[in-house]
């Protein structure tokens, strides 16, 4: 093993450990208790000292008489009209069943205690319940939701005499910008933790605070191995938890924190130290062991053994590591607080030492045992998400409905107001109705002729100017008419005079082979030019009829990249008056399948596709250019 068992214990510890700032005063549990059975103590100083009592407990583990305690507070707290000692003991209630594994309960406490801050003006009160409401979130991992409500707490409690609730705020924020990858905003904030804690003047929530510190230095350090400064400034940090909790042992409630930061130096030592410091990192894991075991902490227990069955692989002495591990195996199993996770790590680092002692059968006994372990922690966790989810779940829907009971309260009271202001109007208005009445009865008579002479006008007007929409359409529909029919006739002379001068075209060169002297000969040709002459002024209409509507056969040619020729462009008019094939062969002279041919090439010239009809395309085009 080249690192300690546990490396992920260091940090996951020092964050996590301080779940609720302790009021750790002067006093002690049996001055707490004296509070508790006097007759001349207020119920509200009563509910507080049971409260405060009930935290120490659940801080020492002592959890049932922490509930029961707890319980009779709740009791008190029903006699009390201000909210604050309910919602104290609601925050205490919700803390406890969180450290029991209940998150459903610990949210429907909270509900609870939310519900009784309301009903207080308190301000110290109201910022400590919306602290308990980020710890919880941050429990569930919705570190946004966490991030928002420590965030409002401490606007809740500035100006208020709470550091060490504030200071713990902080180390939450500090934590929060730690799982968010922020190593300078933890830093800030675990800067604050340590101010606010020496303002407190707390002793666990000095301790706590230097522990944080010592963290947060050591998570720079891993970063940036190069700055020796921070690794320096993570010992000496860890040292002063040592100092102080030797010289406040007696005023601190969490006796597990001196343990902590002797097992963070022995760890230090094992993975940035060179090996001469064994002996100094074995001084501080006796410490460690001694504390762990005197408060009963397996976490504690197990990686101090850890690490020293690490020291003795390094030496090379298996069996020592073996017996280390064993040793630590059975001592967490004999404490009643003994976790899977620790046992399930510490088969996994027996598997690993009875491979390196080359014992392969043994080897496999720990690693099925290891796998137990791993299989009942899967259980758990499974457990863990689905406790999670639900309050995620519970926690979503409160606020889903808080959300909807908002909008509704506000919609009611704007309706209320709507209400107010429309009585208000209502009584003035029939005031005002009825000193007016008289006169307002003659006016009314009076507007009544005008409305009706003006609606009379209106109703003429709407008439006429309906008249003339449809005399307008009818002369526009008429005009249409005309001018369609003048198309066609038009591109039908053309068609036939076209048609006329090729016959007589063919006539004269006949004539030509004939006498010019002839007198008929003479005749014929007359005809032709008169022809010519009424073929002129034909063509001088058709001009005035292009220059009215081009856009058919400038259609046609852009279509076609002007290649379209004469003989085509007579085809597409011939579509366009509606003949069919055969009339059309028929006008041209010439066979069907010419026609067909003909089709297919105009297709091609259009750029056509081969399922578009031609016929179409042409009418459809004529309409285009008329409108």
């Amino acid at each position: 093993m080249k690192r300690i068992i546990f490396t992920s214990f260091f940090i996951f510890f020092t964050v996590l450990l301080w779940s609720e700032g302790m009021q750790a005063q002067s006093v002690k549990i049996d001055s707490l208790k004296a509070i508790m059975v006097s007759s001349g103590v207020a119920n509200g100083d009563r509910i507080e000292a049971m409260e405060q009592l009930s935290r120490i407990l659940i801080a020492q583990n002592e959890l049932d008489e922490a509930l029961e305690i707890t319980r009779e507070a709740q009791q008190l707290s029903h006699r009390e009209e201000d909210g604050k000692y309910g919602a104290l003991v609601q925050s205490t209630l919700s803390y406890l069943y969180a450290q029991q594994d209940s998150l459903r309960l610990a949210f429907q406490a909270l509900d609870s205690a939310e519900w009784y801050v309301d009903r207080t003006t308190d301000k110290a009160i109201k910022g400590r319940i919306m602290h308990r409401r980020g710890w919880l979130e941050y429990i569930v991992e919705n570190t946004d939701k966490a991030y928002q409500s420590m965030l409002e707490a401490l606007r809740l409690l500035e100006g208020e005499d709470t550091y060490v609730y504030q200071s713990n705020i902080y180390h939450f924020l500090a934590a929060i910008y730690a799982h968010w990858k922020k190593p300078e905003k933890q830093l800030y904030y675990t800067r604050l933790c340590l101010n606010a804690a020496l303002k407190s003047n707390d002793p666990d929530a000095i301790t706590n605070a230097y522990l944080s510190m010592g963290s947060s230095t050591l998570n720079r350090f891993r970063k940036d191995q190069s700055r020796k400064e921070l690794l320096d400034s993570s010992a000496y940090f860890n040292k002063l938890v040592i100092k102080l909790t030797d010289s406040l042992q007696q005023r601190l409630v969490v006796k597990s924190t001196g343990g902590i930061a002797a097992l963070n130096m022995a760890n230090l030592y094992l993975e940035f130290y060179p090996a001469s410091y064994q002996d100094s990192a074995k001084v501080y894991l006796k410490r460690a062991l001694s504390i762990g075991k005197a408060t009963n902490h397996p976490e504690i227990i197990g990686n101090s053994y850890g690490i020293l069955s690490e020291f003795a692989l390094r030496e090379g002495d298996y069996g020592r590591a073996d017996n280390l591990l064993q040793m630590a195996l059975r001592e967490i199993s004999a404490s009643p607080k003994s976790g899977t996770l620790i046992k399930s790590r510490i088969s996994n680092a027996l598997a690993r030492v009875a491979e390196k002692k080359g014992n392969h059968k043994q080897a496999l006994d720990y690693y099925k045992q290891y796998v137990q372990f791993d299989k009942a922690l899967f259980d758990e966790e499974k457990l863990a998400i689905t406790q999670k989810l639900e309050a995620q779940f519970q926690s979503e829907k409160r606020e889903l409905a808080l959300s909807a009971a908002m909008q509704e309260a506000a919609f009611t009271k704007q309706l209320n107001r709507f209400y107010i202001l429309l009585i208000i109007a209502g009584a003035i208005a029939l005031f005002f109705l009825f000193r007016s009445y008289h006169f307002r009865l003659k006016t009314s008579q009076q507007r009544q002729l005008l409305l009706t002479g003006q609606k009379h006008e209106a109703e003429l007007q709407a008439s006429l100017k309906a008249e003339e929409t449809a005399r307008l359409q009818t002369e526009r529909e008429l005009m249409q008419e005309r001018l369609d029919r003048l198309e066609k006739e038009l591109l039908a002379g053309t068609l036939q005079v076209e048609e006329k001068n090729a016959l007589l075209q063919n006539l004269r060169e006949k004539l030509n082979t004939l006498d010019g002297n002839d007198p008929l000969h003479r005749q014929i040709n007359r005809l032709i030019s008169e022809n010519h002459q009424i073929d002129k002024g034909y063509d001088e209409i058709k001009v005035e009829f292009a220059e009215i509507r081009p856009e058919f056969i400038a259609g046609l040619q852009q279509k076609a990249e002007n290649k379209l020729t004469r003989l085509d462009l007579k085809y597409c008019a011939y579509i366009l008056m509606g003949l069919t094939n055969k009339e059309v062969a028929s006008k041209l002279n010439v066979a069907p399948k010419s026609i067909r041919m003909a089709h297919y090439r105009i297709k091609q010239k259009l750029k056509l596709e081969k399922e578009e009809n031609l016929d179409r395309f042409i009418r459809e085009l004529g309409e285009k250019s008329v409108l």
